[in-house]
């Protein structure tokens, strides 16, 4: 569960729940698995991790195709969420 970053800070930068918590996933399993073909022993979860890097602005969403919010400066990764049919 998370704590800090909370759900009101990690919104506004995802979306609504729903976004958001798609965001974190992708991006966690992201790190997972940079981690495994790295053998990176980080006991730090990848679910703080990749909300952290939400809410700093070092990951970016999009969403059909247009970020959800504004990028500041260019970001580290970019993860797009598909339209569900």
């Amino acid at each position: 569960m998370l704590s800090d970053p909370n759900v009101k800070k990690i919104m506004p930068k995802a979306g609504n729940r729903y976004q958001s918590a798609l965001a974190i996933a992708k991006r966690a399993r992201n790190i997972e698995n940079r981690r495994v073909i790295e053998g990176d022993n980080c006991i730090k979860d990848a679910v703080d991790i990749a909300a952290q890097e939400i809410v700093d602005g070092k990951v970016l969403v999009k969403f059909k195709g247009e970020y959800v919010c504004k990028p500041e400066e260019k970001a580290e990764t970019e993860i797009t969420q598909k339209e569900e049919e």
